[in-house]
């Protein structure tokens, strides 16, 4: 987790000290207490915790990359009416899910319709997904003439990927390298994928600039100082 509410505000780690408690936004029940170490920087829970829906996933440096590029109060936001969800990113025009760790396609369907249905039925639910690991996988094949898209042929893929990538109300990008100034937009026809490239600086003017205070150099240069290690941690 990226904040903690500590004498009832919200606090990003970034802020906190060493062994400093306080407790989740989300369950306010439960107590977490900051781990600061070299690298990475994250609330953990102290004792019980609470159960989450499935596919949310521990704090990595490859996550706080994503969520740096928007202002705080639009990052980790609760969503519903019994606070069924929390958001990676939920700005007034899209909410944006940055995800490594599986999940099933039940899961991932009920959290793409969720959030349809609290932004709009013309929204859409961009997944950032990290596919460092199974890179090699992972080809792109020329379509004849056709230079800006290509077919993505990927062994073993990630199904639950695969099927997200084929619905009407998301949108998909694959993080090959987190260094890369790449993404891989992808999306299913049949039961094939294509794709086409797209550069993080033009998702960040797309969707983030006008809501942050950083720019496009000091959002990339988070991805620049990761460790290899850090992708898939």
């Amino acid at each position: 987790m990226k904040f903690a509410l500590v004498k009832g505000k919200r606090k990003n780690i970034k802020d906190a000290v060493r062994g400093e408690v306080g407790y989740d936004c989300w369950h306010p029940q439960y107590t977490v207490q900051a781990c600061v170490g070299h690298y990475l920087r994250y609330w953990k829970y102290v004792g019980e915790r609470p159960l989450l829906p499935e596919g949310y996933e521990n704090e990595t440096e490859w996550h706080a990359a994503w969520k740096n590029g928007v202002k705080e109060e639009y990052c980790e936001v609760i969503c519903g009416n019994s606070n069924e969800h929390r958001a990676d990113i939920k700005t007034p025009d899209q909410v944006i899910e940055i995800q490594y760790s599986s999940i099933s396609h039940e899961a991932a369907t009920e959290r793409s319709e969720f959030y349809r249905n609290l932004m709009g039925e013309n929204s859409r639910v961009i997944w950032i997904v990290n596919v460092y690991s199974v890179q090699k996988n992972i080809r792109f094949l020329p379509l004849g003439q056709e230079k800006a898209f290509f077919k993505v042929d990927w062994k073993y893929p990630k199904k639950w990927v695969k099927d997200i990538a084929g619905y009407k109300n998301t949108r998909v990008y694959l993080d090959l390298l987190p260094r890369n100034n790449k993404l891989v937009h992808i999306w299913r026809h049949g039961e094939e994928l294509f794709g086409n490239w797209e550069t993080k600086e033009h998702f960040f003017a797309t969707h983030f600039e006008r809501y942050s205070e950083i720019s496009f150099q000091e959002f990339r240069k988070g991805f620049l100082d990761l460790n290899l290690s850090d992708y898939c941690r």
